[in-house]
């Protein structure tokens, strides 16, 4: 199944120089960043993050990442990142996400990333506040 055709966060950014290697395609590592961005996006249209910080004391960290190649991006391709969230834990979201070229279906990476919402001071995950994951479900598939 595509994140297309779900309630999928939609990013789109264009391939830079920096990014390719000798091979003229994206070196690998950038993928995480472009799925990263991606969240940090979702995240955003969901509730604003700096506030949430200054409040709480807390912030998310990854604590877990799984990528899977298909194809590889070249310089100037224009890209979409599909992303939603797959669990709501007490403390956790998982995310999955996906990166095609732009108006196609070709899929090029796909992700399943957990963040934890972590207090600063003591670095031990806690609960989200319960409207924080109301607020995530905007963006959950498979609802239960």
């Amino acid at each position: 199944m595509s994140l297309k055709n779900t309630t999928s966060h939609l990013f789109e950014l264009k391939v830079r120089y920096s990014e390719i290697d000798s091979q003229n395609i994206v070196y690998n590592s950038h993928y995480l960043t472009y799925f990263d961005i991606a969240i940090s996006e979702l995240m955003d249209s969901t509730f604003n993050q700096e506030k949430y910080i200054q409040n709480t004391g807390n912030e998310f960290h990854t604590i877990n990442v799984n990528m899977s190649f298909k194809a590889s991006a070249k310089l100037n391709d224009q890209l979409e990142i599909y992303s939603v969230i797959k669990a709501i834990g007490n403390s956790s979201i998982t995310f999955q996400q996906e990166i095609y070229i732009k108006n196609s279906d070709e899929l090029l990476n796909l992700s399943e990333i957990v963040w934890v919402n972590t207090h600063q001071k003591t670095h031990k995950s806690v609960a989200m506040p319960d409207e924080l994951k109301e607020k995530f479900k905007k963006y959950l598939i498979n609802p239960k």
